[in-house]
Parts: C-alpha cells; sequence; structure tokens
C-alpha cells in the first residue's frame, strides 16, 4: 500500500512528477505570456488608433479654418461691394465658427512642439485678419467706402492671408506625414501582433496536441490497470469469501469444541466427582468402623487415600472453574470493583483475622467487565499473599490503583486502570515470573504450601478475557506484587453480515 501510493506520487501516466510539474509550470507559463502579449496588442492597436484618429482630426481643423477663413473674407467682399447686410449674417456665424476651430486647433497641437510654436503664429495672424475684416466691415457700415477701398488697396489683408495660408500649409502638410507614419507603425505593429498571436496559437496547438497524445498513449495502460484492479479486486473477493467460509468453520468447529468442553466440565463437576465422594465416604467409615482391624499401617494407608481423593476433588475444582473462563463467561457490564473486593474481604474474612493480616486498599474505578470472574481474580490474589507469607509474621497486603492511564499494549484511544496487589510475603525467585502463570505451575513443595498450581493461570485468562495483561515482580523473602492492567471500557463488537 504504501509503494503503491509512492509510485502514485512520484509518476503518472508513466512519467515522473516531476515531468508533470514542469508541464504544468509551462502550460501556465505559456497562458500568462499569451494573455499579457493579447493585452499588450490590443493596448498597441488602441494608441495607434488614437494617433491616427488626432491625425486626422487635426487635418480636418486645418481645412476647416482655411475654408471658414475664405468664406469669411468673400462675406467681407460681398457687404463691401453691395452695403447689404445680408451678407454679414454667414460673417459673423463664420467668425464663431472660426473661434471654435482655433480652439480645437490648439488642444490638438499642444503636444507636438513645432505644431504648437505654428498654432501659435497662425493664431496671431488669424487675428490680425478677423481685425482687418472687421474695420472694413464698419467703415462700409458708416458708409466710408473710400477708406474701406483704400484699406484693401494697401493689400494688408493679401498678404495676412498668404502667411495664413502658408502655416495651415505647413500643418497640414506635417500632420500628413505624421499620419503616414503612424499608419506606417501601425501596420508594423499589426503585422507583429498577427505573427505573435500565430506563434502563440500556434505553440498552444502544439502543447494542447502534444498533452492530448500523452494523455490518449496513456489512456490504454490506465485501462489495462482498471482491468487488472478488477481483476485483482474478483480475486480479492473470492480470497475473502473462501477465507470467510475457513473462519466459519472454524467458527463452528470451535463451537463443537465448547460444547465438548461444556460436556467435560458437566461431566467433571458430576460424574467424576462421584466416584471421588464415594472413595471419601468409605474411607470415612473405614476410619470410624475398622480401625483397630487396619492396624497402624491400614489406617496410614487410609488417611493417604483421604488426602488424595481430596487434592483431586480440589484439582477437579479448579479445572472446571478454569474453563468456565470461556464456557460460562458473561457479557461485559459496568462493574464497580469496590463492592468486588468488599465480597472478596468477606469470604476472606476468618482467614484474615487468623493471621493477623494488615490490609491498604485504596479506592478502586469502576469499569466494564465480568463481576464474578473479576471477583475469582481479587480472590486469588488476595488468597496467595495470605498463604504465602512468612513465618511468625503478620502479613501485609496493599492493594492500589492508577487511572487515566494509555494502553502498554497497543495504543487504542481508550482509558485505562492499572492495580497493584503487593505483599510482604516469602516471594519467588524473580527467574520464574512468567512461569508463575503458566497450568500446574508449582514453585513450592506440597507439603509446605498447599494449592492446583491453577490459581494463577486462572487469574491471567480471565484479565486476558477482559483485554488486559498481569504480570509479576517478586524477590525472595521480599515478598511479591502483582500488576493487573485493564481497560476502563470494552469495545463495541459490531456483528459480521454474513
Amino acid at each position: 500500500m504504501n509503494d503503491a501510493s509512492h509510485a502514485s506520487e512520484t509518476s503518472f501516466g508513466g512519467l515522473p512528477g516531476y515531468v508533470w510539474h514542469l508541464v504544468l509550470a509551462t502550460v501556465i507559463s505559456f497562458f500568462v505570456i499569451s494573455a499579457v502579449l493579447s493585452y499588450r496588442s490590443v493596448n498597441i492597436i488602441a494608441a495607434n488608433n488614437r494617433s491616427i484618429n488626432n491625425n486626422l482630426q487635426t487635418i480636418t481643423l486645418i481645412k476647416d479654418l482655411k475654408t471658414e477663413l475664405l468664406a469669411a473674407e468673400s462675406s467681407q467682399r460681398g457687404f463691401l461691394l453691395t452695403s447689404d447686410e445680408q451678407y454679414l449674417e454667414p460673417y459673423h456665424k463664420t467668425l464663431h465658427v472660426i473661434d471654435d476651430l482655433l480652439n480645437k486647433l490648439s488642444d490638438a497641437s499642444e503636444e507636438i512642439p513645432a505644431q504648437k510654436n505654428r498654432y501659435e503664429q497662425l493664431y496671431s495672424h488669424v487675428l490680425d485678419k478677423i481685425s482687418e475684416m472687421q474695420t472694413i466691415v464698419s467703415l462700409t457700415g458708416e458708409d466710408r467706402y473710400r477708406e474701406a477701398i483704400n484699406k484693401i488697396r494697401t493689400d494688408e489683408g493679401i498678404k495676412l492671408m498668404q502667411v495664413i495660408t502658408g502655416l495651415i500649409g505647413e500643418m497640414e502638410a506635417d500632420e500628413a506625414l505624421r499620419l503616414k507614419e503612424n499608419k506606417s507603425h501601425a501596420l508594423n505593429n499589426r503585422q507583429f501582433i498577427v505573427a505573435s498571436l500565430l506563434l502563440t496559437n500556434s505553440i498552444g496547438l502544439m502543447l494542447s496536441l502534444g498533452i492530448f497524445f500523452i494523455l490518449y498513449r496513456n489512456s490504454a495502460k490506465v485501462a489495462d490497470l482498471y482491468r487488472e484492479l478488477e481483476r485483482a479486486n474478483n480475486e480479492l473477493e473470492i480470497k475473502v469469501d473462501a477465507r470467510t467460509q475457513t473462519l466459519m468453520q472454524y467458527s463452528e468447529e470451535l463451537q463443537r469444541s465448547n460444547k465438548e468442553l461444556e460436556a467435560f466440565a458437566f461431566v467433571a463437576s458430576h460424574d467424576l466427582q462421584e466416584p471421588l465422594r464415594k472413595i471419601r465416604a468409605f474411607g470415612d467409615r473405614l476410619q470410624q468402623k475398622y480401625t483397630s482391624e487396619l492396624g497402624e499401617r491400614g489406617a496410614d494407608y487410609v488417611n493417604r487415600m483421604q488426602a488424595a481423593s481430596e487434592r483431586m476433588s480440589v484439582l477437579i475444582d479448579d479445572l472446571l472453574s478454569f474453563s468456565r473462563v470461556t464456557t460460562k463467561q458473561k457479557p461485559f457490564v459496568p462493574v464497580d470493583l469496590n463492592k468486588v473486593m468488599g465480597r472478596v474481604l468477606d469470604d476472606l474474612d476468618y482467614a484474615i483475622e487468623d493471621v493477623s493480616a494488615k490490609l491498604y486498599i485504596e479506592s478502586l474505578p469502576v469499569i466494564d467487565a465480568d463481576a464474578s470472574q473479576m471477583g475469582q481474580v481479587f480472590m486469588n490474589l488476595m488468597a496467595n499473599s495470605l498463604k504465602f507469607r512468612r513465618p511468625d509474621v503478620p502479613p501485609e497486603i496493599r492493594v492500589t490503583c492508577e487511572e487515566g492511564l494509555s494502553s502498554p499494549l497497543v495504543e487504542d484511544g481508550r482509558d485505562w486502570c492499572c492495580i497493584r496487589f503487593s505483599d510482604q510475603g516469602i516471594g519467588f525467585d524473580p527467574h520464574y515470573a512468567d512461569r508463575v502463570f503458566n497450568l500446574f505451575q508449582r514453585l513450592h513443595g506440597r507439603d509446605e504450601y498447599s494449592g492446583t498450581g491453577i490459581g494463577l493461570a486462572l487469574c491471567r485468562k480471565i484479565v486476558e478475557r477482559h483485554g488486559g495483561s498481569i504480570e509479576a515482580e517478586s524477590e525472595l523473602g521480599k515478598g511479591a506484587t502483582f500488576i493487573i492492567y485493564l481497560p476502563m471500557s470494552q469495545p463495541v463488537i459490531e456483528p459480521l453480515e454474513v
């Protein structure tokens, strides 16, 4: 799984990941450059159009100014010849138009120094021409024809008109030249823009075709991978079905084995106990009625038989308890371990008083557990501390608890607790710390201490059934400590759907 994820990160479609990153960066860069070029092209075209339009407008203004001056001069001469004031109406209108044209021409020539200089001269001469025409019109209106004619004969108006015409011609020629240059510049820009757009579009087309080719080439591989994945899924489903069938068989065998174990437990608790009870009963009768006939040796044999049958009965009871951990287990429910400990101490009340034991028991938590099985664990551990005590020394038993711990086995997010049973008894060699939890494991002779060697094995089996662990720490002559780790809550197990 990790290798597949790593491969998907380093390659796609048969190419390394860095190649695709480079392709992506190239495509993004191309589109950014294309967008910038397009934006710049639009601005260049707009600037060229503005320049050409300004040239055309300026040329039009110059021509209109020349036309209006000629029209004003014509109207002024008509009035001079006829004294008809009808000629003055277009004359005055023309003067207003000339004034407006001069203002517009001033704005159009502002950014060109040569044209601005010509405009200033033109403006001065036009004002002089208008003043000259106004003087002639005024003299004519006052019937001073001779003075008006003399004014005309001075040729002042003709000279002004010639200067004005020359300046207008220069300005018009200059604007025509600028118009030609701007059109040429616009044509060059247009050609460059067209070439750039063709180039960028060609590159974009090549990139698109290249990416399409790569994707198309690898689509077959992707299809093969999907088919392979589907085949693997089908195989996995077949294997899962087979494994499920196997597990179901194991489950059936386990149930059958449990039933057989329950049958064995029933036999052990009834059929095997019955012969033992008869052996003990007949042994009691022999001891009570036939002791004198048996003699000393016979009585010893009977005592040994009774002791052996008692041990056999205890062993059968312990084995029955060990088997019932799984065959007679109860569901986990919230259990107050303080109450469990209280019932255990009530059962051991006489044994505790008999050896003058001192108990120090801290408060215990509420956990999800099987109360009867936890009682067996506490009973066995407390009974061991009372049994394996040092001679002539009252036992001292301490039970402590820590809560809110993390799991010592596998991190599962649940809270755990740690319960310690410590005593000051005879202890045992640390070398046997793991072996003490094995079935029938005894570290002391039967004559020294009674027992079947099943108690601690039963404790481990119960603790492991609760999902916890138990371990032992000890040193000869210095007591023993049994450490139990238990989860505070049990996981919810959903039923399997078959």
